[in-house]
């Protein structure tokens, strides 16, 4: 496939802008959509047998705001490079909107053949990007892959079969890879449907928030709780967050969603001055720029002290941009709300952040609690977490408490906070009245 450069101009120019990308110098959709077609016509049985790749960068758009438009550019002629130094001759890989390529693989045999080139594809895109000036991109790739004749036979069904592929994967998490399947497309509208719920949703008062004790791991006494948001959907009934956060997070609605738990959660804290509460926030919250200022806003307007509203930070949050990740939670810090890092123990890199970033706390993941008093693995990664706790002159919260047996493990090695069903399940504001009143009566 002939290159920009090699196109001076002439009567070609015209012909050759209409059909390529100017950024990465690729075909575009219509000229993507004619090779398709073209293979899927072809008289050579082999030929037809095909894999269409459909990929698009993770937080694309999150680069363009952290590093400019110019490094976003950058990174997308660097990730078609690298795309089609992945793929033969006779195959053609396309840019087909802000952040997606398309892959069309002809003559492929086999799941070997189709895997193989799945993670060529996966192994090239996932090496960082330096940017000038010394920035540096940790983009993914999400891939959705469709084959045919098996799939689809026809270039637009077989293109849309992709697609819906590639909604899965994003679904899935950075990174994933799926093929499609027929029941894609019922899944689809459902999601669709749920969006529109979910939009409807927050001005429908359909959300509850619930507050689960967080307790001294020594004396059991009533510290604080953690916000926890639940959707009481009016067809499909309670919600949890897994099954409506990270819709919320790729349409953009878990930012005003976010606000709205942070403001419930601090004005029924205020009214009980004797606790703390922690918020979860979302890496949507952090890029949005403005998290800063909501807080600084609710913590005004709900009139609660800054040091009994803790923050808890995922280190996906962390990942995407170390520098700015590191001057908000500076600015956070300066209003005097307290951090902590959350499932600790999952993430490659928590040591280094825990040297790097102002967190006061970290909560153990509730993986290794589950496992603490069956599996000597688990004690030690619990025991090692708490000896950097205290080396650092952080505290501990251990989640996910289940049991009197895993209590007592935590209680010989010092943790601080425990935090679980065996202490309290999520409540209601009016059941964490009635639950404060008990523990008063019998103190």
């Amino acid at each position: 496939m002939s290159d920009a450069n090699d196109v001076a101009g002439g009567p070609w120019k015209s012909e050759y802008l209409a059909l390529h990308d100017p950024v990465t110098s690729l075909p575009n959709r219509v000229l993507m959509m004619e090779f398709l077609a073209g293979a899927l016509s072809s008289p050579r049985e082999g030929q037809r047998a095909l894999a269409v790749f459909a990929l698009d960068i993770d937080n694309f758009k999150h680069i363009n705001e952290t590093f400019g438009l110019t490094a976003g550019d950058l990174v997308l002629a660097e990730a078609a490079r690298r795309i089609r130094r992945c793929i033969r001759d006779n195959d053609l890989v396309a840019r087909v909107g802000a952040d997606e390529f398309v892959v069309v693989a002809t003559g492929l045999t086999g799941a070997r053949s189709v895997e193989g080139l799945f993670r060529r594809l996966q192994t090239a895109l996932g090496v960082p990007f330096t940017l000038p000036g010394g920035g540096v991109a940790y983009p993914t790739a999400d891939i959705g892959i469709t084959l045919a004749p098996q799939d689809a036979e026809e270039a637009d069904a077989l293109l849309h079969c992709a697609e819906l592929a590639l909604a899965r994967a994003r679904s899935e998490g950075p990174g994933a890879c799926c093929f499609f399947a027929a029941d894609m497309n019922d899944e689809l509208a459902g999601r669709r449907t749920l969006e529109g719920d979910l939009r409807r949703a927050i001005t429908a008062n359909e959300f509850v928030l619930l507050f689960q004790p967080r307790c001294d791991a020594k004396t059991l006494q009533l510290l604080g709780v953690e916000a926890l948001i639940r959707w009481d959907h009016p067809q499909l009934g309670r919600l949890v967050p897994d099954e409506f956060v990270p819709l919320a997070e790729k349409s953009g609605l878990v930012v005003p969603l976010g606000e709205w738990v942070l403001r419930k959660a601090c004005d029924t804290i205020s009214r009980l001055p004797e606790l703390n509460v922690s918020v979860n926030v979302s890496v949507v919250q952090f890029r949005g720029g403005e998290l800063v200022t909501t807080v600084e806003s609710v913590l005004k307007a709900t009139d609660l002290p800054a040091h009994r509203l803790e923050l808890e930070i995922t280190e996906s949050v962390l990942i995407e941009n170390t520098d700015k990740a590191l001057d908000i939670l500076e600015r956070l810090k300066g209003l005097g709300v307290r951090l902590s890092m959350d499932d600790f123990g999952t993430g490659y890199s928590s040591l280094g952040y825990l040297r790097t970033f102002p967190f006061d706390a970290l909560k153990i993941d509730r993986r290794f609690v589950g496992d603490l008093d069956q599996s000597k693995g688990a004690l030690a990664i619990v025991q090692a977490i708490l000896g950097l706790g205290r080396a650092l002159g952080m505290q501990v919260v251990a989640e996910g408490v289940e049991t009197e047996s895993q209590l007592q493990c935590l209680k010989a090695d010092a943790c601080d906070e425990v935090q679980g069903f065996y202490l309290g399940r999520p409540m209601t504001e009016e059941a964490l009245h009635a639950y404060i009143a008990e523990r008063r009566v019998v103190c």
